[in-house]
């Protein structure tokens, strides 16, 4: 043990911006271990379970799950090892890019790890010996994969400091109260546990005071472990958070080896908008701006990695102000980078969509959430169907393509209006859309006006006036193959609109995107043979698509930066 201990490469702080719990596939485990037994399935009734949701929106191959990924690695390869070439989370994370331009200057030996799992870590834990580890939350959205994830890491470095961070605990403490939440930390059993969304601050407190008990420490927004086990509330005061103008990242700090060709950055923090059903702007404070030059000056520096030829932008409302987004677009157009983004359809103007078509805009995110002109007021949207339609005529016509999102259930909603959905995405002929039942968590602001919209209950277990969640699920379904234009891409077992970048990304046309999600569409929520699959000709057709579009290996702080596979 000390020989290995030894031998490892000793680093100031390993940041994990994903964790991934991928042994619910049952079919992603090395040669040799045994493999978990697949998971009981009630043989009389729908599974409305997120899991059971998953694995209806999902590919059964002689009995196991598949994902969009890991479908295209079966359908390429004869097997799911490559699925990570085709994942949506395979760019590189905006987080760990952030940090890593933040601590430069501070000294810190830092490495990110855009992606890891059970076997990763076990591998990790091999070569580095980190005095801190940091866990990202932001990208999971079970407590489970979050327990799971931390005490591996635990297990792999049992002296270094754990610090988790991310969206995901200023959300869950809003949802389950104090009490509740103070369990999951002493579950976790991480070092610190640091609530703000900005999390400079507090970071930086933590890496300066060198030490594994940080009780007594003025840390903003920060539980930390006591010597009993507990936790307590480091600091009462709010994180002001860096200023956008200064802290953008300094790509050029940035360890090539970790990054992919299409890479996250933003150019605003939280939201404009207070939609009822969103808990974004709660959780992430204010609405912050940087000036369209900070994305000039953040550009170039990118410049200092040639194979990045993409980028995403994480804006929740990134074309708005429209003012301002005409300047970031102009900005945009002085440099040679696709580019993809949260939009707001309903803003659209022609001079600007014109220019964002020349400036390399690849795909746009719609969230338009509703075609009912009610429910959008219940939503507190702040717009129109008409509003949207608007808009669509003016992307659709410099040919940009975009994904469509909607949320059934919501009050207000009816189970006509799933038909409703189909009919709008067909009309206009989207390339991509994805549907969702309703989630009702404590954390949005629908929560305080229950009474108002008659609702009962929480999560996905609802009920009012015009539907229940039961309803809402079971419509989520049913639309997955009811358009014959638009192309249903799920967010469980595709995460939608992510899965389409990276086929954008890597050179597929828009029809070619379709084809490969048509072929998964066609299916999924059935148990098909093998060998059925393999000689069914969309499959066939599938295959011949993928050798011609051999996807990258993702990046790998233990191999490099992406290379062709």
């Amino acid at each position: 043990m000390a020989e290995r201990a030894a031998a490892r490469e000793p680093v100031d702080a390993l940041f994990l911006s994903y964790y991934e719990d991928v042994d619910r596939w049952h079919n992603d485990w090395v040669a040799g271990e045994e493999r978990a037994p697949d998971r009981a399935r009630p043989q009389d009734r729908p599974d409305r379970t997120r899991m059971g949701r998953i694995e209806r929106q999902s590919v059964r191959i002689d009995g196991r799950p598949h994902d969009f990924p890991r479908f295209l690695s079966h359908v390429r390869y004869g097997h799911t090892r490559e699925y990570r070439r085709w994942d949506a989370y395979t760019p590189t994370h905006l987080s760990g890019a952030y940090y890593e331009s933040l601590l430069a200057p501070h000294g810190y030996d830092f490495r990110h790890v855009n992606w890891a799992d059970r076997h990763e870590l076990a591998r990790l834990g091999e070569r580095y010996a980190p005095r801190y580890v940091l866990f990202s939350t932001s990208f999971l959205t079970e407590v489970p994969t979050i327990l799971d994830g931390v005490q591996r890491v635990r297990a792999a470095w049992p002296d270094a400091v754990v610090v988790v961070g991310g969206f995901m605990l200023g959300e869950l403490e809003r949802d389950v109260g104090e009490a509740h939440f103070r369990r999951f930390l002493r579950a976790w059993g991480a070092d610190a546990y640091v609530m703000s969304a900005m999390g400079e601050e507090a970071l930086l407190g933590i890496l300066a005071a060198g030490r594994r008990d940080l009780t007594g420490l003025d840390l903003p927004e920060t539980w930390v472990r006591r010597a009993d086990g507990d936790y307590e509330k480091s600091g009462a005061r709010a994180e002001e958070g860096l200023p956008l103008d200064e802290s953008w990242v300094r790509w050029d700090r940035v360890d090539p080896a970790t990054l992919y060709h299409t890479v996250h950055l933003r150019t605003a923090r939280s939201c404009k908008f207070r939609c009822s059903f969103c808990s974004l702007f709660v959780v992430e404070g204010g609405l912050a701006f940087a000036e369209p030059e900070t994305l000039r000056k953040e550009l170039e520096t990118l410049r200092a990695h040639p194979h990045v030829r993409s980028v995403i932008f994480t804006d929740d409302t990134f074309n708005v102000p429209q003012k301002r987004f005409a300047e970031l677009v102009r900005v945009l157009a002085d440099f040679d980078y696709e580019w993809y983004s949260f939009y707001r359809s309903q803003f659209a103007d022609e001079d600007t969509v014109k220019l964002m078509k020349d400036s390399g805009c690849k795909g746009l995110f719609l969230g338009i959430e509703s075609v009912d002109d009610q429910v959008l007021k219940n939503m507190n949207k702040a717009t129109t169907v008409a509003s949207y339609e608007r808009g669509l005529e003016q992307l659709q016509k410099h040919a940009i393509p975009t994904h469509a999102n909607f949320i059934v259930g919501f009050p207000g909603d009816t189970p006509e209006n799933a038909q409703r959905v189909v009919d709008f995405v067909d009309r206009w002929e989207l390339p991509f859309f994805s549907v969702s039942p309703w989630f009702l968590a404590p954390s949005t602001p629908i929560w305080q006006q229950r009474e108002r919209f008659g609702v009962e209950g929480r999560y996905y277990s609802w009920r009012h006036a015009t539907m229940t969640s039961e309803q809402a699920i079971e419509l989520e379904q049913w639309i997955l193959k009811q358009p014959r234009r638009a192309v249903y891409m799920s967010q469980l077992s595709s995460d939608h609109f992510w899965s389409e970048i990276l086929l954008y990304a890597n050179g597929y046309t828009v029809a070619e995107a379709q084809q490969a999600a048509r072929a998964f569409n066609a299916f999924a929520g059935e148990d098909t043979p093998a060998a059925t699959l393999a000689a069914d000709p969309r499959v066939r057709e599938l295959r011949a698509l993928l050798e011609r579009h051999e996807m990258p290996l993702p990046a790998d702080p233990t191999r490099g930066a992406a290379t062709p596979g």
